[in-house]
């Protein structure tokens, strides 16, 4: 039934023959490309991405350079845009992508969450922001694409009493006349698959097909489930996310942290792991456990890091984009705000992956992409000191 929240299985699926040809990919709402990385590690080839913000298409941008450059499949065949997509013209996106109506396999982003608080046919209709999920509606409807994935936070279930998730979803499935889509909709905890950091959102699956995405095996769980025969992974940490990075200011993008005062020193000193400062209302991360949620802030500010587990001070941007699963590579664009709020934004890749991978074979009969080779193509091996034979 629409609407219905499917629960992750851990059941495994067996492979199938490959086709060469690949999965194209139309991304929107881009950001710093977190989702564009996933799905690209577990088969999918982008040929356009957008979004509207500058910094977050440099980013994409300079991520597609430093990947030809590095010999990386990321958005090597993508043409990126920056626009608003209220004024993004479906034409001209399909004629920069190289595909026709139907051709698209995958057309994947989210809608902003605040989108959702207006959105609706009797809800802030002159609202700009409940366009955004109406522009998503159009462009689905004018490419056609085999297969989306619509993402958000989980919230978006339960906004105006549910009503809002029951007419997306209704919309969704049936955006134009003469097309139709079946959905799955899955509510994910990042933590559970292989991210080092808890982070809850809903993934609305839809497939012109008729074909329902029947699982997303989980990969990870709390150490006594891991334990208990359970064939998981034990949770990724924090500890696990800051393995060999090197010192504050070496080697890496993004790589620097606030300057503190004494007093705010002081604070942070005094926390213990888990516990939240009364002023900054951040968290003191535990290295035994995954990260809390990643602040985004607003356009006027107030995105940072949670404090580092071992030094009184923030963690830097690029130590939130390991929380999230950017290889160290990745450059975010922009000074102050602007990095920590792509990082923000983002969807893990890691998570993306392990969806990707599940869309690709049970949907489009592409071989199953093991664990591994997302890990490697990522470059997050600092995270695995284990075997992920079978995962």
């Amino acid at each position: 039934m629409i609407g219905d929240i499917v629960s992750a299985s851990k059941r495994e699926t067996s492979p199938s023959k490959a086709s060469e040809k690949p999965l194209k990919l139309v991304s929107l709402f881009s950001g710093g490309g977190g989702l564009d990385l996933g799905l690209e590690a577990a088969g999918f080839e982008t040929v356009f991405a957008t979004d509207i913000d500058h910094h977050s298409c440099i980013t994409l941008e300079r991520g597609k350079e430093r990947s030809i450059k590095l010999g990386l499949p990321f958005l090597r065949h993508a043409a990126i845009k920056q626009a608003d997509v209220l004024a993004l013209d479906s034409k001209e996106l399909m004629k920069q992508a190289g595909v026709k109506p139907g051709e698209t396999d995958l057309l994947a982003g989210g809608p902003p969450c605040q989108a959702f608080s207006v959105f609706g046919k009797r809800l802030g209709i002159d609202d700009p922001r409940g366009q955004l999920p109406k522009q998503y509606l159009r462009l689905l409807s004018d490419l056609r694409p085999k297969a989306f994935m619509f993402e958000n936070v989980f919230g978006l279930l339960t906004i105006h009493g549910g009503d809002t998730f029951k007419e997306l979803c209704e919309q969704l499935s049936q955006p134009t006349e003469g097309l139709a889509y079946k959905l799955s909709v899955y509510r994910l905890n990042a933590a559970d698959f292989g991210v080092p950091q808890f982070r809850d959102r809903v993934f609305i699956i839809g497939t012109r097909s008729g074909k329902a995405l029947k699982e997303i095996p989980v990969v990870c769980g709390e150490q006594s489930e891991a334990a208990a025969g359970q064939s998981l992974l034990p949770r990724r940490t924090v500890g696990d996310a800051l393995r060999t990075i090197p010192p504050l200011g070496q080697k890496l993008a993004n790589h620097t942290s606030r300057d503190h005062s004494q007093r705010i020193v002081d604070r942070y000193k005094a926390l213990r792991h888990g516990e939240r400062d009364s002023k900054t209302r951040i968290n003191k991360l535990d290295p035994s456990r995954p990260s809390y949620t990643i602040i985004v802030g607003s356009d006027k500010g107030g995105g940072k890091g949670h404090v580092h587990p071992t030094e009184p001070r923030e963690v830097s941007p690029r130590e939130s984009a390991r929380m999230q699963t950017f290889p160290d590579w990745w450059e975010f664009s922009g000074t102050s705000r602007h990095p920590i709020r792509q990082v923000g934004n983002a969807v893990p890749p890691i998570l993306a992956a392990v969806i990707g991978r599940e869309i690709a074979h049970q949907i489009f009969k592409r071989p199953r992409k093991s664990l591994r080779d997302i890990v490697d193509v990522l470059g997050q091996q600092h995270l695995f000191t284990e075997s992920l034979d079978g995962l």
